[in-house]
């Protein structure tokens, strides 16, 4: 606009068309009035949240968000219920979109669409409608905020069919000299969304807010944070109405719920345990709670709270809501991160000594898991020993192209066995592996056998545990004590795998052991399970029982 004014009736006679674009590019840059005054509040997103939307009874934590905005690249909020995470996210918007001239801001929340338009621009509406001359003439709609065609904010919905590569590409290309996005319920995103925006965050002055409640330690926005992003806890003991005991905050978190919760999803450390203050599954009840009490489910009066109480958490939903922190592992939970990271680093410890080559003289295991949909992966495993190598993955569902790439890697590992998943399309991966060696590797040692994950276990009373329900239970338990019992257990430190194992919960069914199913972990993890299968697979040996294919 300014630039605008300041070219017309300009005579570019003998000007360059570069030397013209040039000076219209720092007549651009050259602030209005208008700039001068909000540019002030650049550096002051708190200042910005008080003066201009008058929001003054932020938290501590509030304003660390907020702080931390304008610090750092990424910021991820771990967020209790009822703390005000949301609000403090639409602040956040807000402030961007009109301090930073020429910005474009992409918001976006888990699916189904209706929980970016009632959480965040429920939010950011309510405060558009309480300030409306904040952008002036700029057109708004449900999920949108636009000043100009370079200028605006925008609510994107997540897709929940089409490929992963078409929910990747609403998120990428996006550019501006001052570029924000924000995921709300991030944790439920799916990782596609992910490497959309890590596509545009090469340059310029970009920002990314992923605000979540910490119900499981797995997926991409875990995963940021122990790659070092600005992490922020808002938990309810740090929340004024439960310091304070009475509503400072209207509508947010109270301290008669948070007593409740409490009470009922933990309870205190009886004599003789000394739990470990770094114990997730432990905490300390805060000085301010002293001797509250809440009433009971069945009707009576709780014993009071006593402050510096050891209490261990029953209910993981005690850590998530009100402490703001990841769950210990569950009592069900199959396989504990604990175990897996101790693999990865015994695998990173042979690394430094050894390379990348496996032990010498192990001929491996190879586990294939076969791609069932459009966007299931074939994954090939091979475990030689302790050492897992790491894992190969590719799409597509033509068993012809998958058996013969499955058979060739085999022939290239030297594999002693392929064990492969033949349930459905799988059924004949196999003895195509077997025709591809006889063409291209006559006299291979090697063989193909069938694994059908649906049938009925092999073993009985195994490792001193109750029958399984199916071949695919007895398989994951295998795996299971693997990991737990053998200290020469070495995982490659690959993020999707470790999520993949430590997703599946176990039960008991009418006395038999059964793992998640693998619909339930698609839902989890917002894919397939497929690495993890494969290495399960290493351990036909345990259980095979059907047709050999050899070469």
């Amino acid at each position: 606009m300014l630039a605008q004014t300041q070219s017309q009736g300009r005579d570019w006679r003998g000007w360059s068309p570069d030397a013209k674009q040039q000076l219209l590019r720092r007549l651009r840059d050259i602030p209005t009035p208008n700039d001068v005054v909000w540019g002030k509040y650049q550096a002051n997103p708190v200042g910005f949240a008080r003066d201009i939307l008058g929001d003054l009874n932020l938290t501590d934590g509030q304003i660390a968000v907020l702080n931390s905005m304008r610090d750092h690249k990424v910021t991820v909020v771990q967020s209790a219920n009822g703390v005000g995470k949301t609000f403090v996210a639409a602040d956040a918007a807000l402030w961007f979109l009109r301090t930073f001239g020429r910005s474009k801001v992409v918001t976006a929340a888990a699916p189904p669409e209706e929980n970016l338009k009632r959480l965040l621009w429920g939010e950011i509406n309510t405060k558009l409608l309480a300030h409306p001359d904040l952008f002036g003439d700029a057109r708004a709609g449900m999920l949108t905020i636009e000043v100009s065609p370079e200028w605006w904010m925008v609510g994107v919905a997540i897709p929940m069919s089409g490929t992963p590569a078409e929910r990747e590409a609403k998120f990428s290309g996006k550019h501006a000299p001052h570029l924000l996005f924000i995921v709300d319920e991030a944790d439920a995103v799916p990782d596609e969304v992910y490497k959309g925006i890590e596509a545009c965050m090469s340059g310029g002055h970009v920002r990314l807010l992923c605000l979540f409640n910490p119900r499981a330690a797995a997926g991409p926005v875990y995963r940021m944070i122990k790659a070092g992003a600005h992490l922020i806890e808002l938990d309810a003991f740090s929340h004024p109405n439960v310091v304070e005991g009475r509503e400072e905050i209207p509508g947010a978190v109270s301290r008669a719920i948070t007593v409740e919760r409490i009470h009922n999803w933990s309870r205190p450390a009886t004599d003789g345990e000394k739990p470990s203050v770094s114990d997730p599954e432990w905490f300390t009840v805060p000085e301010f709670l002293d001797g509250e009490m809440a009433i009971s489910r069945d009707g009576t009066l709780s014993p009071p709270l006593l402050a510096g109480q050891h209490r261990q958490i029953t209910n993981p939903a005690l850590s998530y809501m009100t402490l703001a922190r990841f769950p210990g592992q569950a009592e069900t939970q199959l396989i504990s991160r604990g175990w897996v990271e101790a693999a990865q680093q015994r695998w990173l410890a042979w690394r430094a000594m050894h390379g990348d080559r496996p032990p010498e003289g192990v001929r491996p295991w190879h586990g294939q898991d076969v791609a069932e949909f459009g966007s299931d992966h074939n994954a090939a495993c091979f475990r030689y020993g302790g050492w897992v190598a790491p894992l190969e993955v590719w799409g597509g569902v033509d068993i012809l192209v998958t058996g013969d790439r499955a058979a060739k890697m085999a022939h290239e590992h030297k594999a002693q066995a392929s064990y492969v998943d033949a349930t459905g399309v799988g059924s004949g991966v196999a003895p195509q592996m077997a025709r591809w060696w006889a063409r291209n590797a006559p006299g291979y040692a090697g063989r193909a056998e069938v694994i059908k994950v649906a049938e009925s276990p092999t073993a009985k009373a195994m490792l001193g545990e109750g029958e399984f329900v199916m071949l695919r239970d007895q398989l994951w338990w295998v795996c299971r004590e693997w990991l737990r019992a053998d200290p020469a257990a070495m995982l490659p430190p690959d993020a999707d795998l470790a999520d993949e194992l430590c997703t599946p919960l176990y039960h008991t069914r009418k006395g038999k052991i059964a793992v998640s199913d693998k619909d339930t972990m698609r839902h989890l993890l917002h894919r397939s399970p497929d690495k993890a299968d494969a290495l399960c697979l290493t351990f036909g040996a345990v259980v095979h029982r059907h047709g050999m294919f050899v070469g």
